[in-house]
């Protein structure tokens, strides 16, 4: 006869992450934006590393070894930041198998990047996701990271970067096509003006070697 002991009854399956000693992994990152703003600004390196290492510290019992990611200059979309890719290198390599940010536009602000990294690498590597701003927690409250919150915020922050970006595209082609020079340095030949620095001049301390460069061509 056919066994049927184990009919009807569903098999349950735990997580895949079990581990209850965490090693952390604190990303910081500061855009050059919020760089011109000054060091009292909630987003400071300074204030984002108190704020995790405060969580840290309430928490510490938790973790079994703490390392700090800091990006200072870089812009959430830039997913080649140095440190942001020696992160996801120590999450491959399971040197930290938990990452806490202060915010979700911290962590990038690239809606696809974001959600790809959250939603299927953290998750099939049960390497444990916090945001602190959003109350995400994949571990303590999983739902949290499926929670619609998480893809608007992405969305918001995603949207937000490129609006910024054609903006400022847009002052950029206003400039050029009044004539103003837009360049972060000049040319060989000419120096910026002192009062105008969309303004250039000729340098006289190099007009003698240029003259000499286009003789020597002719």
């Amino acid at each position: 006869m056919p066994r049927t002991k184990n009919r009807g009854v569903q098999q349950s399956f735990s997580p895949s992450y079990i581990i209850r000693r965490w090693q952390l992994g604190e990303y910081i990152r500061l855009s050059k934006e919020d760089l011109k703003k000054g060091k009292d600004d909630s987003n400071s390196v300074k204030n984002q590393c108190d704020l995790l290492n405060d969580f840290y510290q309430k928490h510490i019992e938790k973790f079994e070894s703490v390392s700090e990611y800091v990006d200072n200059g870089h812009m959430g979309t830039d997913a080649n930041r140095e440190n942001f890719q020696r992160l996801l290198a120590d999450v491959m390599s399971g040197k930290i198998n938990c990452v806490v940010v202060k915010d979700l536009s911290c962590f990038a602000w690239n809606y696809s990047d974001a959600g790809s990294l959250i939603d299927n690498l953290f998750v099939q590597m049960g390497v444990r996701f916090i945001s602190l701003a959003e109350n995400v927690d994949s571990f303590t409250n999983p739902d949290s990271v499926s929670n619609s919150i998480v893809p608007i915020t992405n969305i918001i922050n995603d949207n937000y970067c490129y609006q910024t970006s054609k903006k400022i595209r847009q002052v950029f082609d206003y400039k050029r096509c009044n004539g103003q020079y837009i360049g972060a340095f000049a040319p060989y030949g000419y120096m910026k003006h002192q009062k105008d620095k969309h303004k250039l001049i000729i340098d006289p301390d190099a007009t003698e070697t240029v003259k000499l460069i286009f003789s020597l061509f002719l």
